[in-house]
């Protein structure tokens, strides 16, 4: 189980987003890759059976749309490769995957040894893509690079994904999923705070449809039946 977590989570999911944005604009790049949470919904019913209520379903879809208001202003369709889409939308898939795998398996397993071992088995999976590849092996260890490389691996990767499977644990998947749709209203909060970048007013309603559908998500009744509980139920 955990070798497919971390072909498909962190091999496919972190891989393809990495490949694909840097072939598409920002603004496709990122409806794309917010497409996550809807294929999740989709595959958290067959997998681990958990119920997607109407309400959960249209605050997913309204989180989502307010995810392409937010980017349309950076959308460059006639720029984007179908090449980078496949990348991106690939990443959102096996990242789908990768999450309803992860909550079929939450709770049962020490979350820090579950969680390295499916890094390390994506990080090789990308190590042996990039070498088949051809791409150059040569990296220039400078200070600045060093301390991305730092930040990217440990609190922006390791932590986030320790945090991400505990909560699993204990909440619903399409729940917690709905509150990725806040990535990008982060990014132009941060924007904000530290470059000085202004919200116009297209930004300004897609924050404004996107905290709609998670609050629609949140304030949803809870009605789930995962495997797992049926497993307890069942004594198993």
């Amino acid at each position: 189980m955990l070798a497919v977590i971390g072909f498909s989570y962190t091999g496919m999911g972190l891989g393809g987003m990495f490949l694909g944005a840097g072939k598409l604009g920002p603004g496709l790049a990122t409806v794309l890759a917010n497409a996550q949470p809807l294929f999740a919904a989709v595959l958290s019913f067959f997998i681990v059976r958990e119920v997607v209520t109407g309400r959960v379903f249209i605050g997913l879809l309204i989180g989502f749309i307010g995810v392409v208001v937010l980017a349309m202003p950076e959308m460059e369709f006639g720029n984007a490769r179908f090449s980078g889409a496949v990348y991106v939308l690939g990443g959102a898939i096996g990242t789908a995957i990768g999450n309803v795998l992860l909550k079929y398996q939450a709770g049962s397993d020490d979350i820090y040894w579950s969680m390295g071992i499916q890094l390390v088995i994506g990080s090789l999976f990308l190590g042996i893509a990039s070498a088949s590849l051809g791409e150059p092996m040569e990296i220039d260890w400078t200070w600045s690079f060093t301390t991305a490389i730092f930040v990217l691996a440990i609190p922006a990767t390791a932590l986030m994904v320790v945090l991400w499977y505990a909560l699993l644990a204990s909440a619903p998947l399409n729940s917690l999923n709905s509150f990725t749709f806040l990535t990008p209203v982060f990014g132009l909060v941060i924007g904000m705070l530290l470059f000085g970048e202004t919200f116009n007013t297209v930004e300004m309603i897609g924050i404004g449809i996107t905290i709609v559908g998670l609050i629609i998500v949140v304030k949803a009744p809870r009605k789930q039946r995962s495997a797992q509980s049926l497993g307890r139920k069942r004594g198993v």
